[in-house]
């Protein structure tokens, strides 16, 4: 029987080799570097970036906490390898400190191809107050900005706001340090409750401008333990209470942990009164944040959650499935000095500070605040389905992802009515070796994540059961 089994194993290895699907533990290689023309690469400093639906890639120096550092947009276009300057600030003077809107970039997001851009004001000219400023480049174009802040247009920017997302419907979502909470924006005229480019706002008066709650981490504290981030799901239903977005915030000190991810549910973008704050955590502890800023983070089309993290002696990228607030990492970005994993055909990361994931999954791209360039990735599986914009066809089970996996992968279902459902993986004698699901499921889809860290390589099955029905499919771990 272990002769067979043994047998099996390899021709099915061969087989999935011969299908062009690579059998490895970490399907995403380093491919290269983008850097920043020779003229500025002193003046540059990576702090946020993002990719806008044409793949281009947006970067933002930032003197958030280098005031020699320019405060400047760039952009790469696919297959660039030094990036072009999109505006700078402190040469137009937009950063004066005595009539300039930009003390520090914050932040930038994209709707298909307008660039978002957020930044803190100049201290010197606000004093003592703490006031925001956002630009709105409309499909890119410098020469057609639309510019808000306290005293120039719109409202809810009398606070610092750190890191911003948009959703599909022209919300803009960032982190505020009153509060240390998150406020919504209205960029898109449709919308009545607030003007065009101002907080929303469920009331009437417009006295609510955030959640009522308080990031897990407690109050900030002198504006150093800040939200920096904001990721929401690529094009999520914030109408729905049921669709969560998150945000990172870097800890006080190493000695005092208020940092880390939080993830916001129960609110909606015309009523984010209601959302509450959860943090979510991982086993290894990478999602306890130390002092450092601003552990950029994004989520894919599949869902996942991608952080960027620099540590005492660790530099990584890191993609994670979170169940609720259960993070389980599924992959790492190859890095030369991530402390855990190191290899020599990885990036030379030295303070990686946000990553950008293409929308079909091919390509990422990791900002690196200390190394001053982008690092790019590539991911050797192709054709992965938009796991949260997928529509519910029935009962279906999809193949796990990815496939072969070492040592984690997530299970798909979806249920066209909700039911008690069992999520059971079997290896090939049949024997239960985990239980991923058992109980009432609503209607929808939902995932599991599978980790295989004690079990031996070999096939494996995973079957869902209703008590009217049963799927099963088989998945191989290589180790």
């Amino acid at each position: 029987m272990k002769t067979n089994v043994q047998f099996f194993l390899l021709t099915f290895t061969a087989v999935l080799l011969w299908q062009g699907v690579e059998a490895q533990t970490n399907p995403w290689t380093y491919v290269g570097r983008i850097n920043f023309p020779i003229a500025d690469s002193v003046a540059a400093r990576p702090y946020l970036c993002t990719l806008d639906n044409a793949g281009r890639l947006y970067m933002i120096s930032s003197k958030a906490d280098d005031a020699k550092a320019h405060n400047a947009v760039y952009y790469a276009n696919p297959g660039d390898t030094v990036f072009k300057k999109l505006i700078d600030y402190d040469l137009n003077g937009d950063s004066d400190t005595s009539k300039g809107n930009m003390g520090a970039l914050r932040g930038v997001t994209t709707l298909n191809r307008d660039v978002i851009v957020i930044a803190s004001q100049p201290y010197p000219k606000t004093k003592p107050n703490t006031l925001a400023a956002a630009y709105y480049y409309k499909n890119a174009d410098t020469n057609s900005v639309d510019r808000f802040g306290f005293n120039i247009a719109g409202s809810g920017y009398g606070t610092f706001i750190n890191g911003v997302d948009i959703s599909k419907d022209s919300m803009m979502v960032t982190g505020v340090d009153f509060g240390t909470s998150i406020r919504w924006y209205n960029y898109g005229y449709k919308f009545t409750k607030s003007g065009h480019g101002s907080y929303n706002s469920p009331d009437t008066n417009n006295t609510t401008v955030y959640s009522n709650a308080t990031e897990p981490g407690g109050a900030q504290s002198s504006g150093l333990d800040l939200i920096r981030d904001v990721a929401l799901v690529p094009g999520g239903d914030y109408y729905s209470k049921k669709t969560v977005l998150y945000t990172s915030r870097n800890s006080l000190s190493n000695l005092q942990q208020t940092g880390g991810i939080a993830v916001w549910q129960g609110g909606t973008q015309v009523q984010p009164i209601d959302y509450v704050p959860s943090r979510v955590s991982d086993f290894d502890g990478f999602l306890s944040f130390s002092s450092n800023i601003p552990y950029g983070i994004t989520v894919d089309a599949r869902g996942i959650l991608w952080v960027a993290g620099v540590d005492t002696t660790r530099r990584w990228v890191k993609g994670f499935f979170v169940d609720g607030v259960n993070a389980q990492p599924l992959y790492d970005l190859p890095s030369q000095t991530s402390g855990d994993i190191q290899t020599p055909n990885g990036a030379p990361m030295s303070g990686p500070s946000d990553i950008a994931i293409t929308q079909n999954g091919q390509y990422a791209y990791v900002a690196d605040r200390y190394a001053r360039c982008a690092f790019k990735f590539k991911c050797s599986i192709l054709g992965v389905q938009r796991g949260p914009a997928a529509e519910i066809t029935g009962f279906a089970l999809n193949q796990n992802y990815p496939n072969p996996f070492n040592p984690s992968t997530i299970i798909k279902f979806s249920l066209s009515q909700g039911s008690d459902v069992r999520l059971v993986v079997t290896d090939m004698l049949g024997r239960e070796v985990a239980v991923l699901v058992n109980g009432y499921r609503d209607a929808g889809q939902h995932a599991a994540a599978f980790n295989a860290s004690t079990l031996p390589t070999g096939i494996y099955f995973y079957t869902l059961m209703t008590p009217t029905t049963h799927i099963s499919k088989k998945m191989m771990l290589m180790k």
